[in-house]
């Protein structure tokens, strides 16, 4: 199968992969930050590729937040893809999630994978291959060279969420050698709609492009709490929750409105979660602190998991077991419903 998506798009059109020079702008999205800061060689001085200079400076990104290279390599391998095909004809096509979303809020956590739902897209290995090449083909001046001959994809199955295609993408980035994570996939409902959305990149500018709104965010993540109760090893998911409802209101009518949706598309009923969430404590106490510890987000969450639950349950449980009004709101500051 050739590429279908839209139904408007021929294989000529693939073959013509944009050039886009660095921080400028491709329609209204900024699509790559320029290289700033770096002295012009001397003479008789060897060349200083874009490479190099962008290796240099995120090593320097690495030691000021006291964060793994590694960890700063790959995010900015994401960045650039996600620059990359928000200046491809495919911007359209996707609708970002995850913890790379959470960054256009100011919130960052570790994370070495993008997760994207296809909307009105066409979710089939030859076709996912087609336009993850013509994406990494988009021509950025960033230093990075995605290796879409090295592409693996794989059928992916997380249990009660959703199916779609994990593609493994190897890069380059002077000596630096990562490998992205995408995960692309069908998915619940997104309540009320996509938003469009701004990325901060590592070093300067921002992408633009569609995302989940927040209440589709929280939506999935507790309703899988809901389904998974006490057998759960996703800790994002609690962290995420936590930290959301600690930096912003949020209505309870669009927060049932928006579990209700997520719930009906899984065939999950809606209703207390509490119940189902007693003695984490005593079953994944370990393995919340292991998770922490590999990390390192000791300073994002409670050490002890009942606790880190409870802040999850002041939240959402209220609005799961229809205790709080549809009128109410969540006051972050207070941390409670009124």
């Amino acid at each position: 199968t050739g590429i279908e998506a839209n139904g408007n798009r021929s294989a000529s059109q693939l073959a013509q992969a944009p050039r886009i020079p660095a921080g400028t702008a491709y329609g209204d999205r900024i699509v790559g930050p320029p290289l700033q800061g770096s002295a012009p060689p001397g003479i008789g001085d060897p060349p200083v590729t874009a490479a190099a200079t962008v290796y240099l400076k995120l090593q320097r990104v690495a030691r000021d937040r006291k964060r793994p290279a590694d960890e700063i390599f790959t995010l900015y391998g994401l960045e650039r893809f996600l620059a990359r095909l928000a200046g491809s004809p495919f911007a359209e096509d996707f609708c970002l999630k995850g913890g790379v979303l959470l960054s256009a809020h100011a919130l960052r956590r570790p994370t070495r994978d993008v997760d994207m739902q296809a909307l009105d897209f066409q979710l089939d290995v030859d076709h996912v291959t087609e336009v993850v090449k013509a994406v990494c083909d988009v021509v950025v001046d960033d230093g990075l060279v995605f290796d879409h001959a090295s592409m693996q994809i794989e059928q992916i199955r997380d249990e009660d969420e959703y199916t779609g295609l994990r593609v493994s993408l190897p890069a380059v980035l002077g000596r630096a050698r990562i490998t992205i994570k995408l995960d692309i996939s069908t998915g619940d409902p997104i309540w009320p709609e996509p938003e469009q959305i701004e990325l901060p990149s590592l070093l300067g500018g921002t992408v633009k492009m569609k995302g989940h709104p927040l209440v589709t965010v929280i939506a999935e993540k507790t309703v899988t709490m809901l389904q998974r109760g006490t057998t759960s090893t996703r800790w994002r998911d609690l962290l995420d929750v936590a930290i959301l409802s600690d930096r912003f209101q949020f209505d309870a009518a669009d927060l049932r409105e928006a579990a209700e949706q997520v719930a009906a598309h899984r065939g999950a009923e809606l209703g207390p979660l509490r119940d189902l969430m007693d003695g984490y404590g005593a079953t994944g106490q370990a393995k919340w602190a292991a998770w922490r510890r590999k990390l390192k987000v000791e300073d994002l969450c409670d050490p002890n998991l009942d606790a880190q639950v409870e802040r999850v349950l002041t939240f959402i449980e209220p609005v799961f077991d229809g205790s709080v009004e549809h009128h109410h709101r969540w006051s972050p500051d207070a941390r409670s419903w009124s």
